[in-house]
């Protein structure tokens, strides 16, 4: 089967392009680039993919080039101890206490939607709500989001370039800013008389010398007798800054795209609020923000027929493995009737050891989203077929433009 992640028709619309391979070709090779890339697309498949990290490997990166990224993009045990340092800012417990907050980060961007007749639902609220919200968990002033955003945007847009060059730029100048704000809280600590030999106790120092957020506690924390490198601070605080805001955009952009396309969905949560967590659910099922993310295998394998030599670059299909019907009772229709077991079984978010930190998050700031606006406008409709953004491993809006009059 000829199938190309890049062409621009499997860019308009993956998912009948994964229909085709699951059915047909379940292991396909794509030799059209810098080395060859195998794509996996049904259920099981991916589901071993994503749990058996001893064959299928994050070492090398989990985007088509050959990278050590290493921090969260590791494999146990490595990874389990970067793990633990962000657990606490992104544990249930944690999220819980911040809900009133989004909240009214939700209501508040709505207003200015509502005050100045902003139509796009995207730049009025999908797009500054989560990352106003993980700016506030890491710790990154709030008036520099849209430079983050930008930063951030431009490491994804180059993730299926060959050469490691296209996402430097951006990269360093996030690395600076995050380098910057490091040290100036490295400087505080030690007009407080804290050094890196010697330490307070960290639990006076977080609030009361500095913020109490995921930079302070990265450049606090000591997990097995060992602090990290800045080099690695940066490397994480990268990776939790750019996964952390464009894949919640774009759950809200599609949430929104799909009820309102089949607008009699929409009306039906208007009337019935309490269907609101079933189509978060079924929106990151039906379109997962993250299409799928790549492993290394770390031995020859055969599989479905096709010889799979070590170290290969493999596709972990999260949007082909969510339409699998026989998973999904008609996977292609977006149903707010849909069973929680078969929900509950969506890879969006990943699975294992790997599964996205940020999931519980992610699903809040949609659920306050959806609730507010379907609330403040229950004759809302969508005025255009929105296009698609631009990085081949997602799935969003880049626009969403609707009215409410």
């Amino acid at each position: 089967m000829s199938y190309d992640p890049f062409r621009d028709e499997v860019l308009e619309d993956p998912f009948p392009f994964y229909e085709e391979l699951r059915n047909s070709c379940p292991v396909h090779i794509h030799s059209d680039y810098l080395h060859p890339l195998y794509t996996l697309t049904r259920y099981d498949d991916v589901t071993e993919m994503l749990i058996n990290f001893d064959l299928w490997s994050s070492h090398y990166g989990q985007m088509p080039r050959y990278s050590v990224q290493g921090c969260l993009f590791s494999d146990p045990p490595e990874h389990t101890w970067y793990r633990k340092l962000i657990q606490q800012s992104f544990a249930p417990r944690h999220i819980a206490l911040m809900e009133t907050e989004i909240s009214t980060l939700v209501k508040e961007l709505v207003d200015v939607m509502e005050e100045h007749q902003t139509r796009d639902l995207h730049d009025a609220l999908a797009c500054p709500l989560p990352v106003l919200v993980i700016a506030k968990i890491l710790g990154v002033p709030t008036e520099d989001i849209n430079q983050f955003k930008e930063w951030s945007d431009a490491q994804l847009a180059a993730a299926k370039s060959s050469n490691p060059d296209d996402s430097k730029g951006p990269r360093d100048a996030m690395n600076d800013y995050l380098l910057q704000q490091i040290n100036e809280r490295r400087e505080k600590l030690r007009r407080a008389g804290w050094d890196e030999h010697n330490d307070l106790d960290n639990e006076t120092l977080l609030g009361e010398i500095i913020p109490d957020d995921v930079i302070s506690g990265i450049l606090l924390a000591e997990v097995d007798s060992r602090k990290l490198s800045d080099s690695e601070r940066l490397v994480m605080l990268n990776q939790l800054l750019v996964g952390g805001n464009e894949t919640t955009t774009s759950l809200i952009t599609n949430m929104f795209w799909r009820l309102l396309s089949q607008r009699e969905l929409y009306e039906q949560l208007v009337e019935k609020p309490a269907l609101i967590p079933t189509a978060v659910e079924e929106s990151l099922r039906f379109d997962a923000p993250v299409l799928g993310l790549y492993r290394t295998n770390t031995e020859e394998i055969s599989l479905h027929g096709v010889n799979i030599p070590e170290r290969s670059k493999v596709m972990a299909t999260y949007g082909a493995a969510n339409r699998d019907p026989n998973v999904f009772k008609n996977p292609n229709e977006f149903r707010l009737d849909r069973p929680q077991k078969e929900l509950r079984k969506h890879l969006s978010f990943g699975l294992g050891r790997h599964f996205c930190p940020g999931a519980q998050l992610s699903r809040l700031e949609a659920k306050y989203a959806l609730e507010e606006v379907s609330r403040r406008f229950p004759n809302l409709r969508l005025v255009a077929n929105p296009k698609r953004i631009e990085p081949f491993l997602l799935w969003g809006r880049k626009e969403l433009i609707v009215r409410w009059d």
